[in-house]
């Protein structure tokens, strides 16, 4: 298979728009009324998350050099690679955040969802896992530690690694709701396995950990009393179990047909003309279209500064560099008159552009 740089521009696509959809999920579930009206859809999504998860705990990748842009590679399939761990890496971590809202609001979905996130897949076990053995924290050879937050690998000073992230605060968060709620705790079931998992967490709980998280004394002290238990197996509460259905349609349809399915993939993305390619790169600008945009703003937007509505003109929105409402130049002019200004110039660049196709005819 021939790689290059732009057969490998629709592959790189596909792997953005995973990132922006688990980012959505990520916002979305925040609230009860979407992980309510998701219904039976979050079997698929957990199984997503559990494989994701996994592969973190696993640690069989060298993370450092997945995620930061340290080395450059020339060999386009080499670099496709890399960019796939990166993105994969960055989407397993927003996972954490996907599973701990929906763990959240166990009482607002079904009793198969609840059981897949405590038994199924065990959630709480992978959590404790990623806390005990974080892939986002790195020791080097120098004694230096760097830490993974917001995409990015930051030094950090030995007293500053005990300082919780938010990625480390939404595990911790999820801990407690695994483990402390009252719908979680009669739903999960310990074994031998998963206890000695969640026990581990009894060294972490360093002050300054439980400055951050005062509620965590709830949990370090439920953790000590879960040490002097034994556990013995039970049964589960739930005989009959939900499989994922997106997933198990996809592979009872492509069942024995997945070389097939391959094949087709790298025609239709790795193989394309530069003519589809530019049709294919129209059809990526257009998705993101700010005229297309514009539409689904409720009131045109105003400038935080002086208060004065803006042209609900995207392009020009877009032009003066305006976000959230606000201008980033600061060149002394108020509002109005950079509207103004911007206008006459878009005026006259129009003008100069019909002048010239008149004259080439």
């Amino acid at each position: 298979m021939n790689f290059d740089a732009e057969t490998s521009f629709p592959a790189y696509v596909v792997m953005f728009y995973e990132a922006n959809l688990i980012g959505l999920l990520e916002v979305l579930l925040f609230h009860s009324e979407c992980c309510e009206a998701a219904g039976d859809t979050l079997h698929d999504l957990l199984q997503y998350c559990q494989h994701k998860l996994v592969w973190l705990v696993a640690g069989e990748e060298d993370w450092y050099s997945i995620s930061a842009d340290t080395t450059s590679v020339e060999d386009a399939k080499e670099e496709l690679i890399k960019r796939h761990k990166k993105i994969s890496f960055d989407v397993a971590l927003k996972c954490i955040a996907v599973v701990r809202y929906i763990g959240e609001h166990s009482k607002d979905v079904s009793l198969g969802i609840t059981t897949r996130v405590l038994n199924t897949y065990d959630f709480p076990a992978i959590f404790a896992g990623l806390i005990d053995n974080p892939p986002w924290l790195l020791r080097q050879d120098d004694g230096e530690w760097l830490k993974y937050d917001n995409s990015k690998w930051k030094k950090t000073s030995h007293d500053e690694v005990k300082n919780l992230s938010k990625l480390e605060g939404q595990l911790w968060i999820g801990m407690l709701q695994f483990l402390m709620s009252e719908n979680c705790q009669r739903n999960y079931q310990l074994n031998s396995s998963n206890q000695a998992s969640i026990l581990k967490l009894r060294a972490h709980f360093h002050p300054q950990v439980l400055n951050q998280l005062p509620a965590l004394v709830d949990l370090q002290r439920y953790l000590e009393e879960l040490s002097l238990l034994q556990t013995a197996s039970s049964r589960p509460p739930l005989i009959l179990e939900q499989v994922p259905e997106f997933y198990t349609a996809l592979e009872n349809k492509c069942n024995g047909k997945w070389k097939d399915l391959a094949f087709k993939h790298y025609k239709e993305i790795f193989c394309m003309s530069k003519e589809r390619m530019k049709k294919q790169a129209d059809k990526f600008a257009a998705t993101y279209d700010m005229d297309v945009m514009s539409d689904l703003l409720s009131e045109p937007p105003k400038c935080e500064s002086c208060g004065e509505l803006l042209l609900n003109d995207a392009r020009l929105v877009r032009r003066l560099g305006i976000v959230g409402g606000s201008v980033r130049s600061n060149t002394g002019l108020n509002t109005r008159n950079l509207v103004n200004l911007s206008l006459k110039t878009m005026k006259d660049a129009k003008d100069l552009k019909a002048a010239e196709n008149q004259g080439g005819s």
